[in-house]
């Protein structure tokens, strides 16, 4: 299994990436802290999303809200296709500045696997602009913004208030180990309980969540210039090569290899 994940842009409010795998490749259930919109250009992928398999054909997109989990597996053909992470702060700013809609807080989408062939198309626009003039990238994502919000709304997550306090832990502390111990009894469950509840809410176990948690903030580390071995230290990492395993699991690269894509010449 070859699996080449190209950095795109990298502008502060999207990050994007061309994916090509050839022979089966996956991604194990996982989650991010942005919006992560997919194009696939070409070949099948399956995804595992709110307890549902879903098939991707070639002109679909698939669309996660922040921290939704998420798993991939790809058709052993091979498979490519464009990925977008999107800032939630992104999507409030283009609505707030250019009264498109009201939001409270960062909008919930339909998740999901959709066909919208002006969506798909922006997409591929926005990641074909990495070459372009500033004022062309801004114009494809302005546009690629406004079709998003234009997208139905989702239902909002049904977490109790134990396990949000417990999920808002975990954000707070990235750089800790923390224990089923310390979690359920911030839950006031059992660990049996805690763990039951949290999985069936989430996709995921709670210290596997933790873990993404982690991940998402190595992401941003390494995106201000961390160097990936303070990152792995001062998330508490093992070692770098557990910090290189895991991260590789997620995004399909090294963390030295996506910290140099935004030290790369011309990288806002």
């Amino acid at each position: 299994m070859a699996l080449i994940t190209q950095p795109l842009q990298a502008c502060g409010l999207v990050e994007s990436s061309w994916v090509r795998a050839s022979g089966a490749a996956s991604f194990e259930r996982h989650t991010h802290d942005e919006y992560v919109l997919g194009a696939n250009l070409w070949g099948n992928e399956r995804i595992w999303l709110d307890g549902r398999t879903l098939e991707v054909p070639v002109g679909a997109i698939t669309l996660y809200n922040p921290l939704a989990v998420q798993a991939s597996e790809f058709a052993a053909e091979g498979v490519e296709y464009i990925s977008l992470h999107l800032a939630p702060e992104a999507l409030e700013q283009v609505a707030r500045e250019n009264n498109l809609k009201y939001f409270s807080s960062a909008p919930c989408f339909e998740q999901g696997v959709f066909q919208d062939a002006g969506l798909y198309r922006a997409i591929v626009d926005f990641a074909r602009s990495d070459d372009a003039l500033a004022a062309d990238r801004e114009e494809a994502l302005l546009a690629l913004l406004g079709l998003l919000l234009e997208r139905p709304s989702g239902p909002l997550g049904e977490q109790s208030d134990a396990l949000r306090q417990t999920v808002q832990c975990m954000r707070d502390t990235p750089h800790a180990r923390l224990t089923l111990d310390e979690l359920s009894a911030l839950a006031g469950l059992s660990k049996y309980h805690f763990v039951r509840c949290f999985k069936k809410a989430t996709g995921l176990a709670p210290l596997q969540y933790h873990m993404q948690l982690r991940l998402s903030e190595a992401r941003r580390r390494l995106r201000s210039g961390v160097h990936p071995g303070e990152v792995a230290q001062g998330l508490g990492f093992y070692d770098q090569s557990h910090f290189i395993n895991a991260f590789r699991r997620v995004m399909g690269m090294t963390p030295h290899h996506y910290w140099q894509a935004f030290r790369a010449p011309g990288r806002g």
